[in-house]
């Protein structure tokens, strides 16, 4: 019957030097990755100037690190528009079916070019952060008129960021490319 009593009396006296240890690993670790940061893509050199003056990224560039690209102006060609929600807010896809969310600005919407699901588009945007309260200010504003919209807007939080378009194209041809299609305009 003793031994019970000393075999557990080595087990308590060895469980608050494993916690201290634990305790250190973890602070360690978080320490560690707290110093840790993303490598930065260089915007720059995967963006090419066009003979129009714009700052061209390829879409396959551009999805690789969306966050690399913010605050810069650029060009995305060939943009599929997957689906609406409402007319100022559509959906495009990245790579491992991931929705990403486009925003249509006040003067790429003055240009009265409606786009809807299907299409395929040339852009010219940047990309912002998104946060809980502008998704407060799209509802406030109508851009998100109802439940299901903010909920869908609001699966996009995941993601930290979102395009706002300034201008846009639309194709014609659907999924050729081969002509230009409607210029929107040069405003923005």
């Amino acid at each position: 019957m003793q031994m019970f009593p000393k075999s557990r009396a080595g087990a308590a006296k060895l469980g608050t030097p494993l916690m201290i240890v634990s305790f250190l690993a973890m602070a360690g670790f978080l320490y560690w990755m707290s110093r840790y940061e993303a490598p930065e893509v260089d915007s720059d050199a995967m963006a090419t100037v066009s003979d129009d003056g714009l700052n061209e990224v390829v879409f396959d560039d551009f999805v690789l690190e969306t966050q690399g690209y913010m605050g810069v102006e650029i060009t995305l060609r060939q943009v599929d528009v997957n689906s609406t929600i409402g007319d100022r807010l559509f959906w495009t896809m990245l790579p491992g079916d991931n929705p990403y969310l486009m925003h249509v600005s006040d003067e790429a919407l003055a240009d009265s070019v409606e786009v809807l699901g299907g299409l395929r588009v040339d852009i010219t945007g940047t990309v912002v952060a998104l946060s809980d309260s502008l998704l407060g200010v799209w509802m406030e504003a109508n851009v998100l008129r109802s439940v299901g919209d903010s909920l869908q807007a609001l699966y996009a939080l995941d993601k930290g960021d979102y395009f706002h378009v300034l201008r846009f194209e639309m194709d014609d041809e659907g999924e050729s490319g081969d002509e230009p299609g409607n210029e929107s305009g040069e405003s923005g």
